[in-house]
C-alpha cells in the first residue's frame, strides 16, 4: 500500500506541474534585420545592427545569433545572444552594437556586436539566423537566406545607415510584405537612429488584413488568427558523418501539416521524423514549414545549417 500511495502522489504532483506550466507561445522566428550602421568619419569604429520583431512574443532569442559576412560572402563572426529580451511587443527592436556606437549615440546596446571593426561599408552582409539577410555595396556571395541585389551599390556612406522600408503591406509597421528578398528594394539610406529593446516601439499596427503577419488584428493590435509556427525538436550535430540525417519537428497547431526541403530543392510534403536522402559531403541547409488546417503557411520556416563530413580513420 505504501508504494501505491507514493506512486499516486507522484502522479498527482506531475499532473499539477503540467496544469500549471505556462504556455509556450514565444519564439524568435518573426524577426528581421531592421538597420545597419557602419560608422562615420569622426567615429569609424561606431557600428551596429538592429533587429526588429514583426509580431509579439518573439523574445526567446537566447542562444540564437546574428552572423556577419565580408564582401565575398566569407563569414566574419557570429554574435550569439546571451539572454532573452524583456520587450516582446510587435515592432520591438534588439540592438547589437560596438562600444563606440554606444558612446556616439548615448545608448546601451542589448548585446555586443562581435568583430564589428571587421565589417566593411564597401560591401558585406548580415543575417539573423537563417531567416533573414541583408547585403550591401559590392557584396558577392551566397547567404543562408535570399538577399537579392545588394543595397547601396556604392557602399554605405560614412554617417549613413541602411534601414528597411515598411511601406508595403501595413505602411506604418514592419510586416511580412516588407521583405521582398531584394536588399536594394527593401533598404534605403537614412540617418542612423539606433533603438535598443528597452525603448518602446513607435510604429502603428494596422487594424486590417496585411497589417500583421497573421492577417486581421483586433483593436489592441494583437492578431486574432495566427499562422502556424514551426519548431525543430531534433537535429543532427553541426558537423556529422551521417549522410542521411534525421530531423524531428512540430508546430503550435495540432492539425498542422509540413513541407520540407534540403538546399535548393523544392518544398515537398513530409512528416516528423524526416530522414533525408543520401547527402553529399559539405554544407547543407534543411528547412521545414508548417501548414495549418486553413492552408496558411508559416511565413518563416524553421531552418538549420549543417555539414556532412567524412568519417575519420
Amino acid at each position: 500500500m505504501g508504494a501505491r500511495r507514493f506512486a499516486l502522489a507522484t502522479a498527482i504532483v506531475a499532473l499539477f506541474g503540467l496544469l500549471l506550466a505556462p504556455a509556450a507561445g514565444a519564439t524568435f522566428h518573426l524577426i528581421q534585420v531592421r538597420e545597419v550602421y557602419l560608422g562615420s568619419a569622426l567615429a569609424p569604429e561606431s557600428r551596429y545592427v538592429e533587429l526588429q520583431m514583426y509580431a509579439s512574443g518573439q523574445d526567446l532569442v537566447k542562444g540564437h545569433a546574428l552572423r556577419t559576412y565580408d564582401g565575398t560572402g566569407k563569414p566574419i563572426d557570429t554574435s550569439t545572444l546571451s539572454a532573452d529580451v524583456p520587450g516582446d511587443a510587435s515592432q520591438s527592436t534588439i540592438l547589437l552594437a560596438s562600444p563606440a556606437a554606444e558612446a556616439e549615440f548615448g545608448v546601451t546596446a542589448d548585446f555586443p556586436l562581435a568583430s564589428a571593426s571587421a565589417l566593411s561599408a564597401a560591401g558585406g552582409a548580415a543575417c539573423w539566423e537563417g531567416l533573414d539577410c541583408v547585403s550591401w555595396g559590392s557584396f558577392k556571395g551566397s547567404l543562408p537566406s535570399p538577399a537579392g541585389t545588394p543595397a547601396a551599390a556604392g557602399g554605405i556612406p560614412p554617417g549613413s545607415a541602411l534601414r528597411r522600408t515598411v511601406a508595403r503591406g501595413c505602411a506604418t509597421s514592419l510586416d511580412t510584405a516588407d521583405d521582398s528578398d531584394s536588399s536594394a528594394d527593401d533598404f534605403a539610406l537614412v540617418a542612423p537612429q539606433p533603438r535598443p529593446n528597452a525603448v518602446a516601439p513607435t510604429e502603428q499596427l494596422c487594424a486590417s488584413a496585411g497589417g500583421s503577419p497573421y492577417g486581421p488584428t483586433g483593436g489592441g493590435g494583437e492578431p486574432n488568427h495566427g499562422t502556424p509556427q514551426t519548431t525543430l525538436r531534433r537535429k543532427p550535430p553541426k558537423r556529422s558523418a551521417d549522410r542521411t540525417p534525421t530531423f524531428r519537428f512540430g508546430a503550435d497547431e495540432d492539425k498542422a501539416r509540413f513541407q520540407c526541403k534540403i538546399d535548393k530543392a523544392a518544398y515537398k510534403t513530409c512528416r516528423s521524423p524526416f530522414t533525408s536522402r543520401k547527402l553529399g559531403f559539405g554544407a547543407h541547409v534543411f528547412k521545414v514549414r508548417a501548414i495549418d488546417s486553413d492552408g496558411r503557411l508559416d511565413p518563416s520556416p524553421a531552418s538549420y545549417r549543417f555539414q556532412v563530413v567524412r568519417k575519420r580513420g
